[in-house]
Formats: structure tokens, C-alpha cells, sequence
């Protein structure tokens, strides 16, 4: 199991990419509802990936397949955490000081695929077709839950906004 057959050129570029690739994975495994496993997980996928770097036909996926395997580890966190959703699984929250507007709320009720769709999209900036990479699922899926969760949280967060702005 070890990556003898991986190039040495390809080991090394993964050695120097290390801690980049490290960091990336962190914010998205805490984007994903793990900030308190994001590290572990972050550590796994990557020695998952340097383990099995030989299995990578092109080395442009190698982003995408280290996000794929820190999702699902993400994933099981989350699955070993339910039932508690006390709000803080998505680091990736507008908040408005000045309209005492705080949406975690609301995001934290969205059913897990808009919110991580959510977090994926608006929190991190990836593509549509990047965070449906990520979460397994086609770009058609990842634009259906967005539109989904902007809706739901149009209809939640207006009220709010209404007696902000009557203020």
C-alpha cells in the first residue's frame, strides 16, 4: 500500500504542496460541519492520497480527489455527531452586526445537502461544478439545492429584515 509505484517527481510535488493542501483541506472539512475533526481528517486524506498517489491517472485531479476523500471523512464526522445540531455545523455564515442579522440560524436548519451546498459555493467560493465534485453529486444537484436553501432562507430571514428596517 505504500506509493513505490508513484513517479518521484509526482511524491515530491505532493511533499511541497503538503501544508497548502493541508490548510485547503481544514477550511473545507470545517465548511462541511467538522471543525473539531477537520485536522484529523485533513491529515488522513492526505496520507490516504500520498498512500495511494500511484491510482491518480491525472495529476489536475489530484485537488479534487483529496477534497472528495476529506468530504466523505467529513461526512462520517457529522454521522457520528447526530443527532446534535446546536447551529454550529457551518463555518461559512453572513452575519449582519449593524441589522442584528445572524442567518447560522437559519443555515443550520437547512436540510445537509443545501447546506453544504451553502457552505461549498457562497462560504468557499468554489464553483458549482468544483462543490458538486466534492459532494459527489452532479452540478444540476448542487444548483437545485442552492436554489432551494436561497429560497428558504429568503422566506425565513424576511421578517427579520422587515422589522430591522422599520426600526
Amino acid at each position: 500500500m505504500d506509493a513505490i509505484s508513484a513517479t518521484p517527481e509526482a511524491l515530491d510535488y505532493f511533499d511541497a504542496a503538503y501544508s497548502k493542501l493541508f490548510d485547503e483541506l481544514c477550511v473545507l472539512c470545517r465548511a462541511l460541519g467538522a471543525p473539531d475533526e477537520a485536522e484529523d481528517i485533513a491529515q488522513e486524506a492526505l496520507l490516504y492520497g500520498r498512500a495511494h498517489l500511484r491510482d491518480l491517472r491525472d495529476e489536475r485531479n489530484l485537488r479534487p480527489w483529496l477534497r472528495r476523500i476529506a468530504a466523505r471523512g467529513a461526512a462520517a464526522a457529522r454521522r457520528r455527531r447526530l443527532p446534535s445540531l446546536d447551529g454550529t455545523e457551518t463555518s461559512y455564515v453572513p452575519v449582519d452586526p449593524e441589522m442584528r442579522l445572524d442567518c447560522s440560524e437559519a443555515v443550520a436548519r437547512l436540510p445537509e445537502r443545501e447546506r453544504l451546498a451553502m457552505a461549498l459555493v457562497y462560504g468557499l467560493g468554489y464553483g458549482q461544478e468544483e462543490a458538486a465534485q466534492v459532494l459527489g453529486v452532479a452540478r444540476g444537484t448542487v444548483a437545485a439545492s442552492l436554489w432551494k436553501a436561497r429560497q428558504k432562507l429568503a422566506r425565513e430571514l424576511a421578517p427579520a429584515t422587515r422589522k430591522e428596517l422599520e426600526r
